[in-house]
């Protein structure tokens, strides 16, 4: 019986030190993240502004990254994951991605209220535990394929009408825009211009006089050249300036976007003169544009709005593609292709996303 209790006894003081070594740790992991960081996790933003004045939220990860959820007033969402890091009672925001530099803030809190002062500017956060996933919030798309662009600039894009080449538009040397492989990303053709075709779209029109649309940089009008003759159909009548996208609804009517105004236009060339049916104030300011299969793709620089058009105007849905500025769309048939700047790379690019219709 003696070896039998010596065992059990043995056996019972492991046990007890495991947990007690078990309770240690969980109190040293409590005590470091609540003493070092008392910042970490969600709040809700109840007054001032981070980035944007549409920031609605703020969660600070174990990584020293945080998450700014931001939705303007028409529904419109962003996410921006800056780095952060504490010293004594100071928070670092950096402005990493391209995002800005809010800057340091120092920090008090009390109960469930954080207040993140910085000169005259102050930010009042109330704590909360069942905020709105940032994966929900804005959808990260897959990169199926990605090469560089050919040239450099924020420019829209588009498809020729059989999906065979992107047609690429260009804010400098205003003398061609390009017709791009999509599987090598080598230029292919070109459509010759004299405009800096910032936006470019091929009309929605099955026959060979079909239009190709065209911006010009800084203007508040486009144009419209037969493809088929590369002969110039029609001058548009002023919209806003700085249009930076265009989207072909059918034969008669297509969607513009100013960005100085902030504003979509409807726009039906079909009477003379010709006639802006509807115009959208928005609180972004849009730049590329592509209209598939009832709604409106709306790119901000930073990210791609899924729009309901009629019978209301409606943000259906927001998404990113990671680390890369968006400032055009298109449709191949199957897939959603962008343009814009990769910031890891640091370079423009072509990108062919996962998202479908």
């Amino acid at each position: 019986m003696k070896p039998l209790n010596k065992t059990l006894l043995l056996i019972l003081l492991s046990i007890c030190l495991f947990h007690c070594s078990k309770n240690d740790d969980d109190a040293a992991d409590n005590s470091t993240n609540g003493a070092s960081n008392p910042l970490l996790g969600q709040w809700e933003i109840t007054s001032g502004s981070f980035i944007h004045d549409s920031d609605k939220y703020i969660y600070f990860n174990t990584d020293n990254t945080a998450n700014i959820l931001r939705e303007t007033s028409d529904n419109f969402k962003g996410i921006y994951s800056p780095n952060y890091s504490i010293t004594n009672n100071q928070v670092t925001i950096d402005g990493t991605g391209g995002q800005g530099s809010p800057g340091v803030f120092s920090y008090t809190i009390t109960e469930n209220t954080a207040t993140l002062s910085n000169g005259s500017s102050s930010k009042i956060l109330q704590k909360i535990d069942n905020g709105p996933s940032s994966s929900s919030w804005v959808e990260e798309l897959s990169i199926l394929l990605q090469g560089n662009a050919p040239w450099d600039g924020e420019v829209d894009l588009a498809f020729t009408y059989d999906k065979t080449a992107i047609v690429y538009g260009k804010t400098t040397d205003a003398d061609h825009i390009g017709l791009i492989d999509p599987d090598t990303f080598l230029e292919i053709g070109q459509i010759a211009t004299t405009n800096s075709a910032i936006a470019v779209e091929i009309e929605k029109y099955n026959a060979p006089e079909r239009y190709v649309f065209q911006s010009d940089n800084g203007s508040d009008n486009f144009h419209a050249y037969y493809e088929n003759s590369n002969n110039l159909g029609f001058d548009s009548v002023a919209t806003g300036a700085w249009i930076k996208g265009l989207a072909s609804v059918n034969t008669t009517t297509l969607w513009v976007a100013s960005s100085n105004e902030s504003s979509l236009y409807l726009y039906n060339y079909a009477p003379s003169p010709d006639v802006i049916e509807q115009t959208i104030a928005l609180e972004i300011q849009p730049e590329g544009l592509d209209y598939q299969n009832g709604f409106l793709y709306v790119c901000d620089g930073r990210f791609v709005h899924k729009c309901q058009v009629t019978p209301s105007f409606q943000v259906i849905s927001s998404y990113r593609v990671k680390d890369t500025s968006i400032s055009g769309i298109a449709f191949d048939g199957v897939n959603f292709w962008i343009s814009g700047y990769n910031f890891t790379n640091e370079s423009y690019t072509i990108v062919k996303t996962s998202l479908t219709l």
